[in-house]
């Protein structure tokens, strides 16, 4: 069976059955099937967004509902955010305490993910002279949790003012940042996943004039959602999933000539050809090189972050800026950076929570 021949996004021929508007993919030779994907979009507009647009492409399963992370975030998110709009907020926050005690109890359940992961971390960190009681780091990781979800809400509630003296940014590393800026014309900020991390990008556009790079959720009714909220921070943001590479290096270029700050996370796991591969946990894990090769091109300053949470308050960690023509240094700079923080504070790694690293602590820590 043939079918229609159309150009995707990224200039390949893909074949689309008229009746249906099933994609199928070039090198699958068998006619499309109930369990392939059909891709909606939708161009959403909000004036957080720096380019004032984007257009988002959801795919969803054809043969049925999938109970996946994705499809329970679709369900909860939508739910807290209904809740906001029309609840108090004690009664729109009931839900995530419910949920947050229900992952206590759940700790000594077969097969916890979570819980596996951090035992893992643990075997880890004690080569490295740490002692950490993984129930500890568990219970302490869902409290991040439970406030950044608060804090969100108090945010859509009260604005900014309700919520900026939560994020602490000491005056040495706010002066020397602006040194950096005005020095160089623009200054990347290097972020791993931290619960803080998006929410404190709200203080950090309050003392430099900053742009988010950030993957907008999977789904259209999410990522509305997500734009609501940067809209009550008062930033500007750039949503990159799916998106063109030569559109966010130009902006790249254009945003760091203008004495702007640029704050993207780069702690997900690369397996493409193109990574740098640098070490963190006593192994060799690939990072994507993006950033680095603008930093390098325009000769900027990469500047890694880590944001801390304790108790009620979230703390920016700044390090040492690194300005280089050397990729793989730039790279295992922040790698390394990332690494020492994670060790001294585990609970505010989001990535405890990554299948992905969850796979590669639970391997690092088996060959130690």
């Amino acid at each position: 069976m043939h079918y229609p021949k159309t150009l995707n996004g990224k200039g390949e021929v893909i074949h689309v059955n008229p009746q249906t508007h099933l994609v199928k993919n070039n090198d699958d030779k068998s006619p499309l099937s109930d369990v392939d994907r059909m891709d909606h979009s939708e161009v959403l507009r909000s004036s957080s967004l720096y380019l004032g647009e984007v257009e988002v492409a959801e795919k969803s399963a054809a043969g049925g509902i999938r109970f996946s992370g994705t499809w329970y975030k679709g369900i909860i998110v939508p739910a807290l955010y209904w809740s906001v709009r029309h609840l108090p907020l004690f009664i729109a926050m009931l839900p995530v305490y419910f949920v947050i005690g229900l992952l206590r109890l759940l700790y000594v359940a077969p097969g916890n993910l979570l819980r596996e992961s951090i035992q893992s971390f643990c075997k880890l960190a004690e080569h490295k002279g740490y002692s950490y009681k993984p129930r500890k780091i568990y219970r302490q990781f869902l409290i991040n949790i439970q406030y950044i979800l608060k804090y969100y809400l108090m945010l859509y509630r009260g604005g900014v003012d309700a919520v900026q003296s939560f994020i602490e940014i000491s005056p040495a590393d706010a002066e020397k940042l602006e040194k950096l800026r005005h020095e160089y014309g623009g200054v990347i900020l290097n972020v791993p996943h931290n619960p803080g991390s998006a929410f404190a990008g709200l203080k950090i556009n309050m003392t430099w004039p900053t742009l988010i790079i950030s993957k907008n959720s999977a789904t259209i009714e999410r990522t509305k959602i997500q734009l609501a909220f940067f809209e009550r921070m008062n930033i500007k943001v750039l949503m990159v999933r799916g998106g063109n590479p030569f559109e966010l290096s130009r902006t790249m270029f254009t945003v760091l000539k203008k004495k702007k700050v640029v704050a993207t996370t780069l702690d997900k796991i690369d397996n493409s050809e193109g990574r740098i591969e640098a070490e963190i946990f006593n192994h060799k894990v690939g990072f994507s090189p993006w950033a680095a090769k603008i930093a390098i091109k325009l000769q900027v300053p990469q500047v890694p972050v880590y944001f801390m949470s304790q108790g009620k308050t979230i703390k920016a960690i700044f390090g040492e800026p690194l300005v280089t023509n050397d990729i793989d240094q730039s790279v295992q700079h922040y790698v390394s950076f990332f690494e020492k923080c994670i060790y001294e504070d585990p609970a505010s790694w989001s990535f405890l929570a990554d299948k992905e690293w969850r796979r590669r602590l639970c391997k690092f820590s088996k060959a130690q």
